[in-house]
């Protein structure tokens, strides 16, 4: 009776082991040719783009259709897959960004055009078809394994294509590349944080006849400096900036520093000529508090962290000092419209320059606020109660409704706070950093650097 159990209770447990077992995983089933042959959707696509871009460059469509199936196959071999962007590693890149990240690439790659749009080749397409066709040609001779008459008409598609890409490196992939990642990098670096930086690489994968574009993304931890203020010891943050007009769009920040001269009062007569001219060359670099950060964002309440890094790129990069109503010396914070959107008050300590807090143009010691206050006969607390020191007082009021304060901005040179557009809650945020890249009314700003330099 017991060995009938055994038997049974043997027999019934082993198909279930066998059933329980692992299967031994194995990384890549699919043979070698599978990656590297060219399926009907791709080579459609390609042609498709391929025609597009025959009438960019200013030929006809036909000028690709004329060719070999054989040819055109030739020009895929190596293919290239859209962006993706990864952090370095042992850099200590957040994963929702690294996801935020490429859910935005991916975004702006769909909606935006390389070249005129009317020819509708998406950034996309460029990418993954374009970046082939025109690698191909570039690389060609005409030792290639094609027929005699097949090397004649690439050669004429050849040299309108590179003269095209030659003339446009405003299109360039990386160049573009580095300005979608700059912006997103803009979105989420904190001076009291820490900020971020890529690189844009091609990455070649010969199993699988492909070229991997990536951007690799890597952080820089913030440097600290104790300065002591009101006999405390106050801790702040090296400031940096991102530069909006390097022609590279390089995705690299660059910390914050302001000549001694322009520091100086320009009719100061207490420091002699010699040692003013000693002092020019002198650079010192910018901290900033956690205090001027935090009313920086209470005081720009309706826009987010890539307006705020804006304005410290564009504000840091040309400074302007004033003298407040007080003797305060305060750093001028532009916008795009190379209008003053606020002053950064800062004293000068132990060879640095630090930052103490964010004034709206409304506080009574800037110029413009002096005036404001003057027009509507109101004092500090009556401007905070109004709401003046906030942008959303700006972009909510009906001012239509209230002719006085509408006179009295004018005069105060504080109108162009009205045309602030706030964030809108409901967009999506791959939206609202497309809106930011392509804000295209900084031609007053381009103008003072193109001065300045």
């Amino acid at each position: 009776m017991d060995t009938e159990i055994v038997v049974t209770t043997t027999h019934a447990t082993l198909p279930m082991s066998k059933k329980n077992r692992k299967k031994k995983c194995v990384q890549n089933r699919q043979p070698l040719q599978s990656h590297i042959a060219i399926t009907k959707t791709y080579f459609d696509d390609f042609c498709n783009t391929a025609r597009k871009f025959m009438l960019l460059i200013g030929l006809e469509s036909a000028a690709f259709d004329v060719l070999s199936k054989r040819t055109k196959q030739h020009i895929m071999v190596s293919r290239h897959t859209p962006y993706r962007v990864r952090a370095e590693k042992n850099s200590r890149v957040p994963r929702s960004y690294i996801q935020f990240f490429n859910r935005v690439t991916g975004h702006y790659e769909k909606n935006t055009f390389y070249g005129d749009p009317k020819f509708n080749i998406t950034f996309r397409e460029y990418i993954t078809y374009g970046l082939t066709l025109i690698f191909t040609l570039r690389n060609m001779s005409r030792s290639e394994d094609l027929p005699s008459d097949q090397i004649e008409l690439l050669e004429k598609i050849k040299e309108p294509l590179l003269k095209y890409t030659n003339d446009h490196p405003e299109d360039h992939y990386r160049i573009r590349a580095n300005e979608i990642a700059r912006t997103l990098f803009m979105c989420v670096s904190l001076p009291n944080y820490r900020y971020y930086t890529g690189k844009e690489e091609g990455v070649s994968d010969l199993s699988k006849g492909r070229i991997e574009n990536l951007i690799t993304v890597s952080s820089i931890e913030p440097e600290r400096k104790n300065f002591f203020i009101d006999r405390k010891i106050r801790s702040a943050y090296r400031l940096s900036y991102y530069n909006l007009f390097s022609e590279a769009k390089e995705p690299t920040p660059i910390t914050a520093e302001i000549l001694m001269k322009v520091l100086e009062e320009e009719n100061s007569k207490t420091m002699k000529q010699v040692m003013n001219q000693i002092k020019t060359n002198i650079a010192l670099p910018v901290y900033i508090q956690n205090h001027a950060l935090r009313r920086a964002a209470e005081r720009m309440d309706c826009k987010d962290n890539l307006y705020r890094n804006l304005i410290f790129s564009l504000s840091f990069m040309i400074p302007k000092v004033v003298t407040g109503a007080n003797g305060q010396r305060l750093i001028r914070a532009l916008d795009f419209s190379a209008k003053p959107i606020g002053y950064f008050p800062f004293v000068k300590q132990d060879g640095a320059i630090l930052l103490l807090s964010f004034l709206p143009l409304s506080s009574p010691i800037t110029p413009e606020g002096s005036i404001l206050h003057k027009e509507l006969g109101i004092q500090l607390e009556d401007s905070k109660y109004i709401g003046l020191d906030k942008f959303s007082f700006y972009t909510n009021t009906d001012f239509e409704a209230v002719p006085k304060l509408k006179q009295a901005l004018k005069k105060a040179g504080m109108w162009h706070l009205t045309e602030i557009q706030p964030i809108d809650p409901k967009e999506r945020k791959e939206d609202q950093v497309l809106k930011t890249f392509f804000c295209d009314n900084n031609g007053a700003l381009e103008k003072e650097v193109a001065i300045t330099e």
